[in-house]
């Protein structure tokens, strides 16, 4: 195979994936790494009332406005997944951000709560209903 020279703003596309890859999980693979018995410490970002209609089976709820409060009860050697409504809540970057900041190793959901419920994935809690449509509470 030929490696091709690259300019600076492709090489910086490259280095911007690969950050992106490392540091999101899909749903299909934390699915997997659940089901494996990976121990992961899972976040829901989202309201009270739709983590209580449903979310990712072992997910604790956390407002991103009480995340700095929780801190302690988490475990930085673990994994942390945080995942927020859709595709478009940028609440677990957000989280996922001052999460880093702190020194936990973290990843954020692709496809939020929607990703996991549109592949028709178990969920504890009341429904699985998707739970965002435009209020994402960014």
């Amino acid at each position: 195979m030929v490696t091709e020279a690259l300019s600076k703003e492709q090489a910086e596309a490259v280095a911007y994936f690969e950050q992106k890859l490392a540091f999101e999980i899909g749903p299909v693979e934390l699915k997997m790494g659940l089901e494996r018995g990976e121990k992961f410490q899972v976040i829901d970002l989202r309201t009270a009332e739709l983590y209580g209609q449903g979310h990712i089976p072992g997910a604790e709820h956390v407002l991103y406005e009480n995340l700095e409060g929780h801190l302690s009860k988490l475990n930085k050697v673990l994994t942390t997944v945080v995942y927020c409504y859709d595709k478009l809540c940028y609440l677990s970057a957000k989280a996922a951000l001052s999460l880093a900041k702190k020194g936990f190793k973290v990843r954020e959901l692709a496809g939020g709560w929607d990703g996991w419920v549109e592949r028709n994935f178990q969920v504890e809690g009341k429904a699985a209903k998707s739970s965002c449509s435009s209020s994402c509470g960014t």
